[in-house]
C-alpha cells in the first residue's frame, strides 16, 4: 500500500504543476458548480419532467444512489483512507473552498459522474462522449486540489463505469414491471 501512496503522492505533485492563477479560479468556479445541489434538482426535475427522457434520468439518478451507497456508506468507512490534504503536509489548497473531512477512497464525485456519464452513454452515445469528458474534468480537478489521491480517482471512474449498466438494469426492470 506504501507504495501506491508514495506514486499517488508523485503524481498529485506532478499535476500540480499546472497550477496557478487561472487554473485556480477555473476550478474553484468548476467544483461550486459541481457542488451546487439546486442545480442538479433542477436539471433532475427537467428531465424527469420531458417525457422522452425520463427513464434515463430515473436511471442516473438510481446510479447516483448506488454510487452513494457503495462508495461514501460502505467503502469510504471501511478503507478509511485520509484525504492527501491532510496527509501531506505541504499540500497546496485554495483558501477560497471548503474541503471535505470525510474518508478519501474511493472519490465520490468520481464515482458519482462516470456512473451517470455510462448511463447517458448507454441511452445517448454523443451525450454520453460529452458527460465522459465532465466526469475525466471532475476527477481532475479533484486531484488538482489534493482533495482526492490518483488511485481514489481511478477507483471511482472504474466503479462509476460499473455500476452504470447496474443502474440501467434496475431501471430496465421497474419500466417493465409498470407496464404489465
Amino acid at each position: 500500500m506504501e507504495w501506491i501512496t508514495t506514486t499517488d503522492i508523485h503524481i498529485l505533485f506532478g499535476l500540480h504543476r499546472l497550477a496557478g492563477p487561472h487554473m485556480d479560479m477555473f476550478i474553484t468556479w468548476f467544483t461550486t458548480i459541481i457542488n451546487t445541489r439546486w442545480l442538479w434538482a433542477g436539471l433532475a426535475a427537467a428531465g424527469l419532467w420531458k417525457r422522452q427522457s425520463r427513464w434515463v434520468t430515473i436511471s442516473i439518478i438510481i446510479a447516483v444512489f448506488l454510487a452513494i451507497f457503495i462508495g461514501d456508506v460502505a467503502i469510504k468507512h471501511t478503507v478509511m483512507r485520509i484525504r492527501p490534504y491532510l496527509m501531506i503536509p505541504d499540500a497546496p489548497t485554495l483558501d477560497t473552498l471548503k474541503y471535505p473531512i470525510s474518508y478519501s477512497f474511493p472519490s465520490g464525485h468520481s464515482f458519482f459522474f462516470f456512473a451517470g456519464a455510462t448511463v447517458l452513454f448507454r441511452f445517448r452515445r454523443c451525450l454520453g462522449m460529452a458527460a465522459y469528458g465532465l466526469a475525466c474534468v471532475v476527477a481532475f480537478s479533484r486531484m488538482y486540489l489534493f482533495m482526492h489521491f490518483p488511485s481514489d480517482v481511478f477507483t471511482g471512474a472504474v466503479l462509476g463505469i460499473l455500476v452504470g449498466p447496474i443502474a440501467c438494469q434496475v431501471c430496465a426492470y421497474m419500466k417493465k414491471g409498470l407496464s404489465r
